[in-house]
Formats: structure tokens, C-alpha cells, sequence
């Protein structure tokens, strides 16, 4: 039973052991008769002297552990050495400088790779567990891997990026950059020579040209797919009167109760700063993208955030640079917009007790959101327009989008009428259908006529799309036929944001980098 509990004992004299409520205290001498020396190496007998070491080892029961270990200090008697005398180490047991045993402190690190800097709930305070994780030695790279997978994330969103690299064959945790810039991957790069595949974003393409012109780079066939699906969803936006379907006839008793809701009173869209800011921002940003001017330029010209000036570059109008998945446009509260207006035309105008009501139905947004819904009906002193029965922009584009196994019957009849009531919508399915068709067979061949097919469509959105993906034509061509994708990748970035989370914002870049590379 003593061997089971203290195994790293073995190698010592155990001379006694004192345990009560808290601790177990271990008193023990080594037993070696010579000791070699850290410095050349020879094995010295000649004993200088001896003292003790206090060791903290796992916790048995519920109590924590002490050893107390007599250890000796010999003397190196080889001419030349630099070490006149040294202390011997029992294997298993100590190590330099150290007062925790081996078992417990691999035990600690991983601890605090788990806990990301937390505080732990055992005495070990969290600065310990931090100063262990700033010792342990960096992951070194064997092989450099055949198939290199490239992918930032971030640190800060939409301010501080790093980038991870992968073994896409193995699925093994290469490298973290400290950012995502091209001279950080190229030096990356040179200093690890003979990568011969990559997937990567496009971001990265001029790296991977820099130092690995013959290496093949594959575009991730999700993010191909998604930039699809961005472009139909602008389509769909752009023809957003479409999906309005026929209004059904109404008897006249239901023209009696909509007395007050006809096509004159319909409202108004108010015009305020935002709106008239937002014109403005698109108006700049076009002005220099029609002068050929890049990105990166206007949005240093105009201080906004390349993602801002890119969707105003390219949205025709400035509502359409506003349309997306994040804007109000689409925000829960337009889900209730029925309810509410209905409760409006019945007399309950109070948005707190409106808020109150659509909260019991699952709506999980703020009053003031719903007091801003309502401020244009409160504004024009008119009753609630009925909302029309129509698909909403995000429904209609899944139709278009979705595999045909995944539509019901009932889905299936309304993606029929949608594309019956609009020919443009029409040719924008036929060109998600060819490009899923040319993405699951694997057809990277087909993509030049697909591009073609796509421009002759007229709309903007899929001309634009066309346009970038020429820009990169080789690395898409080789994502829609080769098996290789970022999708190992994307997995880890999936990881990284639960790693940030688990931090709660304190860890630094040495700390994510370990905990990246070295937990499983």
C-alpha cells in the first residue's frame, strides 16, 4: 500500500511518516552511495555535506503531501570542472531548484493549460499556475508538414489578429503567428522549406506565391460556398418585392376591422442622421472605388473598417450597403412586428408592457429596441399597417440555397411560386445548383463556364462574385477538385474562440499559443 501511494519513493529510505487531519508528512534519506556531476559528467563518491529538502507530491486522501528528503552535496574532483560540488538528484523524485515533485508539478501544468490562467480552487495560487505554463519548452516541429493548412482568428475581434497553422494530414497543431500579416507567414515560410500543398484564405496568397510559387493552393471550399450564399441573399435583397406572395381576398368584415390600414396610410420611412451618414459614407467610398482605388486605401482615406468601405464598394444604393445578416433589417423584432401591430391597433401602445408580452413568447431583446419599432407608428398618429404575407429575405435565400432533400413539400411549393414570380431569381438558382453540383463531384474543370454563366446573368452581386473568384481562379479550381480543405483548420479556429472563453480576456499570446499547441 506504501509503493501504491508514494511509487517515486521507491529509490529513497523512507524513515517515517506522520499524517493527521490536513497532511501526510514523509521523512526520507537518499540511499546512492555516488552521484554524478552536472557539469562533466563523472560520478563523484567524496561527500561534502548534506542538508534537507522540503517536496510537495500529489495529494493522498484529501491531505496534501511534504516530503522531507536528506539530500547530500558531493565534490567533483575533475581537473577543469567548472562545479566544485554538487547536490544529487533522485530520479523521480527532485530536480533543480524545484519543491514540487515531478508527478505533481506535470499534474499543475496541465492544470493550468486547463484553467487558461484562472484561479484554481487548491492553494496553488493562479500566478504559480502562470509561472509553470511560461517554463514549459516550446513544441518543437518535426517534419515540415506536406499539406500546410493557414487560417487567422482572433484575439480582439475586428482589432487583433493572430494565425494558426496545421498539418492537414494529420490534424496536428503546428504554429501560432503572433498576426496575420503576409511577412510573418513568408518568414514562417522560408524558415520551414518544403510545404508543397496549402490551404489557405485569400489573405494569404501572396505569401505563399512569395516564397512557394510551385506550391498548389486550395481555396476552403465553405468559405466558396458561403460567399455564394452572401451573394444570393444580396440577389434575394435586391429583389426583395418577389417573395411578396398574391394577397389573398378578404371578406368584408376583414375590410371593416382594416378599415384604417389602407395603401395611403402605409408609413413612411423616416429620414434621420444615420440614414443621411450612411449615404454619405457610400457615396465617398464609390467615388474613389470607381477610380480603381483598393480597399485598404479608402478605408485609410476615410477611416472606417475595411469590411465597411468593401460593402459600400459594392452595394448599388446605400440601403444596399446596409442589408445584411446583422442589420435591423433583419433583427428579431421584425418577427413580432404581427403581434405587435396587432396589439397596437387593439389600444396597447405602452412598449414596456408590449416588451413584457412578446418576452413570454421567446423574444429576448431589449425595450428599447421595441420603443424604436413602434416610434415611427407613435410618430405618424396612424394605426399599424398590416405586415404583408410575403418570405423574408433570409427565407427565400435558404430556399434557393438548400439541397432539394432538405425541403418539404410545403417549402418546396413556395421555392416553386418564388421563382415562377422572378426570372433573376430564377438564374440565380440555376447557378447555385450548378455550383453544388460542380462542388460535391468535384468538377474544378467546369468552373470557367460557370464563371461565364454567372456574368451573363446581368445581376451585380454574382458579377462581382465571378470577378474574385477569377482573381484567385487556380486555388478555387484546385478547392473544388482536389479532397484537400481548410476544414481541420477550421475546427481549431472553432476551438480557439472556447480557449478565449475559457480566459475570460486575460490571457496574453504567450499563454493562447501553449494552450493551442500543447492541450489536447
Amino acid at each position: 500500500m506504501l509503493w501504491t501511494a508514494f511509487s517515486n519513493l521507491k529509490s529513497v529510505a523512507v524513515e517515517e511518516i506522520t499524517v493527521d487531519d490536513e497532511a501526510v508528512a514523509v521523512a526520507a534519506r537518499a540511499v546512492s552511495r555516488q552521484a554524478p556531476c552536472p557539469g562533466c559528467g563523472c560520478t563523484s563518491s567524496r561527500i561534502h555535506g548534506r542538508y534537507h529538502r522540503r517536496l510537495a507530491d500529489l495529494a493522498v486522501a484529501g491531505r496534501k503531501v511534504v516530503i522531507d528528503l536528506l539530500v547530500r552535496r558531493f565534490l567533483c574532483g575533475t581537473p577543469g570542472c567548472g562545479r566544485r560540488t554538487f547536490v544529487e538528484q533522485v530520479e523521480g523524485l527532485t530536480e533543480r531548484f524545484a519543491r514540487r515533485a515531478p508527478v505533481l508539478r506535470r499534474t499543475l501544468e496541465r492544470l493550468a493549460l486547463a484553467l487558461a490562467g484562472r484561479e484554481p480552487v487548491d492553494p496553488t495560487s493562479a500566478n504559480s499556475l502562470l509561472r509553470l505554463l511560461g517554463k514549459l519548452p516550446d513544441k518543437k516541429l518535426g517534419t515540415v508538414p506536406r499539406v500546410l493548412g493557414v487560417d487567422d482568428f482572433a484575439f480582439k475581434k475586428g482589432h487583433v489578429y493572430g494565425t494558426i497553422l496545421m498539418d492537414v494530414e494529420t490534424g496536428e497543431r503546428v504554429d501560432v503567428l503572433p498576426d496575420r500579416t503576409a511577412d510573418t507567414l513568408i518568414a514562417w515560410l522560408r524558415d520551414h522549406p518544403g510545404v508543397e500543398i496549402v490551404c489557405r484564405a485569400s489573405a494569404y496568397a501572396e505569401a505563399v506565391r512569395t516564397v512557394c510559387p510551385d506550391a498548389t493552393q486550395v481555396a476552403d471550399r465553405f468559405h466558396l460556398w458561403k460567399n455564394l450564399c452572401e451573394a444570393v441573399e444580396k440577389c434575394v435583397g435586391e429583389h426583395r418585392k418577389c417573395p411578396a406572395e398574391p394577397a389573398e381576398d378578404t371578406t368584408a368584415d376583414t375590410a371593416v376591422v382594416k378599415a384604417g390600414t389602407a395603401a395611403d396610410d402605409v408609413l413612411e420611412p423616416m429620414e434621420g442622421l444615420r440614414a443621411i451618414k450612411r449615404r454619405e459614407r457610400h457615396a465617398a467610398a464609390h467615388a474613389l472605388y470607381d477610380k480603381g482605388v483598393q480597399i485598404e486605401v479608402i478605408a485609410k482615406t476615410l477611416g472606417l473598417d475595411r469590411k465597411t468601405v468593401r460593402r459600400c464598394a459594392h452595394a448599388a444604393t446605400p440601403d444596399d450597403a446596409s442589408r445584411g445578416t446583422g442589420s435591423r433589417r433583419y433583427g428579431q423584432i421584425h418577427a413580432y412586428s404581427p403581434y405587435l401591430y396587432r396589439r397596437w391597433n387593439e389600444g396597447c401602445t405602452d412598449a414596456a408592457r408590449l416588451h413584457a408580452e412578446i418576452v413570454e413568447l421567446g423574444y429576448c431583446d431589449s425595450k428599447r429596441t421595441v420603443r424604436r419599432h413602434l416610434q415611427q407608428i407613435r410618430a405618424s398618429g396612424k394605426p399599424a399597417p398590416d405586415k404583408p404575407k410575403e418570405l423574408t429575405v433570409r427565407k427565400a435565400t435558404w430556399l434557393i440555397a438548400a439541397h432539394p432533400d432538405k425541403i418539404d413539400e410545403n417549402n418546396a411549393l413556395k421555392r416553386k411560386q418564388l421563382l415562377a414570380r422572378c426570372p433573376e431569381l430564377a438564374a440565380v438558382a440555376d447557378c447555385v445548383r450548378a455550383f453544388a453540383q460542380m462542388m460535391t463531384e468535384r468538377c474544378g474543370s467546369d468552373l470557367g463556364s460557370w464563371l461565364t454563366r454567372a456574368e451573363h446573368t446581368g445581376l451585380k452581386q454574382l458579377r462581382s462574385l465571378a470577378r474574385g473568384l477569377r482573381q484567385d481562379f487556380d486555388a478555387v479550381a484546385a478547392g473544388l477538385t482536389l479532397e484537400w480543405s481548410s476544414g481541420k483548420v477550421e475546427g481549431n479556429v472553432n476551438r480557439v474562440k472556447r480557449i478565449k472563453r475559457d480566459g475570460y480576456g486575460r490571457v496574453g499570446f504567450d499563454l493562447i499559443r501553449r494552450q493551442i499547441l500543447l492541450v489536447d
